[in-house]
């Protein structure tokens, strides 16, 4: 069953907020320590001394904390046929164990396909903390499918049958 939206039911400029996730210092070193093992996302003693003055989450980690709020929206479950890109990545402030990060998503740009069934939908997210700030900024293209039935493909308003 499809639960998110079909290409033609977005609007450029529409505007989403996910539900909020709190980082833990303990995913902020599980993370680090697998992926991305910096003194300053790892030891609490270098990261005190470290320009950020103390353990911060790595930037991959929020990009991914990110993408996930954003998927947990689910605009386009069922609908996203591939991921097209990920672009302009900003890591504007640190993220600190204790945070709630929240997304700000928006519909920035819907751009029909040449095939007839799908189009290209560009999304605008904006990362913020529990205080506002936007923390990451970023934009999330993908190719997401058209109504099987509406006009674009062939559907009954096509072909000239009235609809109800």
């Amino acid at each position: 069953m499809t639960r998110g939206m079909f290409f033609e039911e977005l609007e450029e400029g529409a505007h989403y907020r996910s539900a909020g996730v709190t980082v833990t210092e303990e995913s902020v070193i599980r993370f680090a320590l697998e992926w991305d093992a910096q003194p300053f996302h790892v030891d609490r003693e270098a990261a005190a001394t470290s320009m950020f003055g103390s353990l911060i989450s790595s930037g991959l980690q929020t990009i991914l904390l990110t993408y996930r709020m954003y998927f947990q929206l689910a605009l386009l479950e069922g609908t996203a046929l591939a991921g097209l890109g990920i672009d302009d990545v900003r890591f504007l402030k640190p993220v600190r164990p204790g945070d709630t990060l929240y997304v700000d998503v928006t519909v920035a740009k819907l751009k029909p396909s040449s095939r007839p069934d799908r189009g290209v939908v560009t999304c605008r997210l904006e990362t913020k903390n529990h205080g506002g700030e936007t923390v990451l900024t970023m934009g999330l293209s993908a190719l997401v499918a058209r109504r099987p039935d509406g006009p674009a493909n062939g559907g009954a308003r096509s072909r000239g049958v009235r609809q109800p």
